[in-house]
């Protein structure tokens, strides 16, 4: 008999994986002319801030534990004409819930750049906190990657999946999800 936890997780991973695929097939139906492509560049180019949100699966891989993933960042992007419109920086925090109920947490500071259309690539180090089930604390540094591809789906917010990997001393997580993100 599985528990409560266990079955949340379960559904949780279902329903990103679904979602994750289905926005994928969406990008392989875009139409990107240059007008369009043109158009989007000055969209997101207007926005200097942008709320992030994440849910999805991670797998504890050092662990070997699967749990609930919610992942937020706040970024700015960069102003100016040159090379550095295609960056942002900003801070972000990370929760996992565990089947085993084992807690994780995370802040860091996030690096991202925006290569390609709707791309964006991050680099976020910061710290991990852990607790498992009959010890204390345990904090680590830890490096956070994170890919996401995002659809506008209104000027209020975009969507896409989102893929990350994190790692400690001793510890690496992967996870899928769906990001929303909610420009300022």
């Amino acid at each position: 008999m599985y528990t409560k936890t266990t079955l949340f997780i379960r559904t949780l991973r279902a329903v990103t994986l679904s979602l994750a695929m289905l926005s994928t097939a969406a990008l392989s139906e875009e139409d990107h002319d240059e007008a369009h492509e043109s158009h989007l560049l000055e969209h997101h180019e207007g926005h200097e801030w942008e709320l992030g949100i994440s849910i999805g699966y991670a797998n504890l891989k050092t662990e070997n534990e699967e749990g609930g993933n919610l992942h937020l960042h706040l970024l700015k992007r960069l102003q100016g004409d040159g090379f550095e419109k295609y960056f942002s920086v900003g801070v972000g925090a990370e929760v996992i819930v565990t089947t085993d109920n084992d807690k994780h947490y995370g802040a860091m500071v996030t690096l991202a750049v925006h290569p390609w259309r709707d791309l964006v690539l991050s680099v976020s180090p910061g710290f991990e906190w852990a607790k498992h089930e009959g010890h204390s604390w345990e904090r680590e540094y830890a490096t956070h990657y994170e890919a996401a591809y995002s659809f506008d789906v209104s000027e209020n917010y975009h969507i896409g999946p989102v893929i990350g990997y994190s790692k400690t001393s001793d510890t690496e997580h992967y996870t899928v999800g769906i990001h929303i993100g909610i420009p300022l």
